[in-house]
């Protein structure tokens, strides 16, 4: 099927201004809906060769709205570590699955992700001081869903929303470690995609959604509540998570 088929355009216009939207709203933490809304239309793969190169065009227009000064920069450092170091496993693990176990592998850990937050909700806990140790661990586990879903945000999650932050430097924080994320993956995953250029001709085609959904998630972060937008999204990621993993298994067609 042509990449520019009615459907995948429509798909990949959602994805990218979806992933826009939560990076200049709440510093990409609603970025893993991009490849479930591909794949729903693409293979995973595929999807993800697509969104790579437009990330960092999203990361530039999300630090606009998250300059330096809303990052905690002992917390970037430490998880931003991690997440690369994950990265280099998610890369090995990546290149070797075939398509059906890539497919599994992405939706069920969307689909844990989402059923955790939307079943039991953000655990209440006492505030917690910077700990490397969680940081980095929580960052590697970030990075390694980071390059296989494009899921880092609720690894990292974890670990700093008990950080005593206030919510644009938790946005900001986030949006820093995920800008050096999507820069240090793009030699990893162009590895991976050699033989998938052609599907840069259609990242391109897309680039229009960026600013759109940039301008938007800007207006909502100064409005409206997180928590709200959050629980629908988290109710599509639970219909793309069970897509995808019922598709992988043969339940769906």
């Amino acid at each position: 099927m042509s990449e520019f088929a009615p459907q995948i355009v429509l798909a990949g216009f959602a994805a990218v201004f979806l992933i826009a939207f939560a990076k200049s709203a709440f510093g990409g933490g609603l970025a893993v809906v991009g490849i479930p809304v591909l794949a729903l239309v693409m293979d995973p793969v595929d999807a993800a060769v697509v969104l790579t190169p437009l990330l960092p065009l999203m990361d530039i227009a999300s630090l606009k709205v998250f300059p330096p000064r809303t990052w905690s920069m002992p917390d970037v450092v430490w998880i931003a570590t991690g997440v690369f170091c994950g990265m280099i496993l998610g890369a090995a693990v990546f290149a070797g699955l075939p398509r059906d176990a890539t497919g599994a592998l992405i939706g069920a850990a969307i689909l844990a992700f989402a059923l955790r937050r939307l079943l039991f909700g953000p655990a209440p806990k006492p505030p917690l001081d910077l700990s490397r140790v969680r940081a980095l661990g929580w960052g590697l586990v970030g990075g390694l869903t980071t390059f296989l879903a494009n899921a880092g945000q609720p690894p990292v999650a974890v670990y700093l929303m008990r950080r005593p932050l206030t919510k644009t430097v938790y946005a900001g924080t986030m949006s820093a470690v995920f800008t050096i994320a999507n820069v240090t993956r793009l030699p990893l995953m162009a590895a991976i995609g050699l033989d998938r250029a052609h599907l840069l001709i259609y990242s391109a085609a897309l680039f229009p959604a960026i600013p759109l959904g940039a301008y938007l998630g800007k207006r909502l972060h100064d409005r409206l509540d997180r928590d709200r937008l959050l629980f629908w999204v988290h109710i599509l990621l639970v219909l793309a998570g069970a897509k995808l993993l019922g598709s992988a298994v043969g339940l769906i067609p």
